[in-house]
């Protein structure tokens, strides 16, 4: 997708979501509606279909961890930094952000809570245990995520780009240590432990630096969107995301109930926005996914 006049962008794991002007992107939609992009990569939601989706997103119900939480904290971000246009568009736009935000809520509260450890965190958790001692590579969202499923299970090493950057882990989590990923060699405790890839790393580099380690690493938990893509040469049993995300296919049944409440609640939260007495300028606006 190009640039668009008057958007907002929300960048997910798995999606990028733009809010646009119907009138001022009509040309971008238009090519889009009348010409067959293959792969059809690109979806047009409007109107009350656009709310829907954003609110089923927004819940996880459209992530491969049902009901998973982190896509609600980086929806909670993006309202924090998004830049929406000081004018009656923008208005509508940060309305429409409260909106999913409190239905979203509302929805998960009643369907989505106490559903079993649906996270990456209780993923790796599982991959993990019995092990002495787990690198994780990288300090970011996901890293944060997975530590608490952590810590009092093993022991974790954290090797970051950036130690200053990372500081923030080690105030949160005192129990970890923190180690500059550039170290060509790390002191270890033991001779195996699991290595967890959190990070956008290129995988002929990871090999490189765990080659050089003292230590055998005897499971890699690969979860980088690009793990099929460009996978880590390592000898060790390696699980890459793709793999984790197909263990909770057989969950999905169990779980089959919980989501179609939630569907159907909101459905009738999309009717009730619908029904709202709101001035609308621009009427619904258009979202691409």
């Amino acid at each position: 997708m190009p640039a668009v006049l008057n958007g907002v962008e929300w960048q997910t794991c798995l999606r990028r979501i733009l809010f646009l002007h119907a009138h001022d992107n009509r040309d971008i939609l238009q090519t889009i509606e009348t010409e067959n992009l293959l792969p059809p990569i690109v979806e047009v939601f409007r109107g009350q279909h656009a709310y829907g989706f954003l609110l089923e997103v927004v819940c996880g119900l459209n992530s491969p961890i049902v009901g998973e939480t982190a896509v609600m904290g980086q929806f909670k971000e993006f309202l924090q930094h998004a830049k929406f246009p000081n004018s009656s568009w923008g208005n509508f736009l940060r309305q429409l952000a409260t909106n999913l935000m409190i239905d979203a809520k509302r929805v998960r509260t009643a369907h989505l809570q106490g559903i079993g450890s649906q996270s990456y965190g209780s993923l790796v958790r599982q991959h993990v245990k019995g092990l002495p001692e787990v690198a994780v590579l990288g300090s970011g969202k996901l890293a944060r995520e997975i530590l608490p499923w952590l810590i009092g299970k093993t022991k974790i090493r954290v090797f970051c780009r950036n130690l200053e950057r990372a500081n923030y882990l080690r105030e949160e989590f005192p129990e970890i240590e923190l180690t500059e990923y550039a170290d060509a060699s790390a002191i270890w405790n033991h001779r195996e432990a699991g290595l967890v890839i959190a990070a956008p790393l290129v995988a002929e580099d990871v090999a490189g630096w765990a080659q050089s380690q003292q230590v055998l690493f005897t499971k890699c938990l690969d979860l980088r969107g690009d793990a099929l893509t460009d996978p880590v040469n390592m000898h060790t049993v390696l699980i890459p995301l793709h793999e984790l995300f197909a263990a909770l296919r057989a969950e999905r049944e169990r779980l089959a109930q919980h989501v179609e409440a939630a569907r159907a609640e909101i459905t009738q939260l999309v009717a009730h926005q619908t029904l709202q007495a709101q001035f609308r300028p621009f009427g619904w606006e258009d979202l691409c996914a």
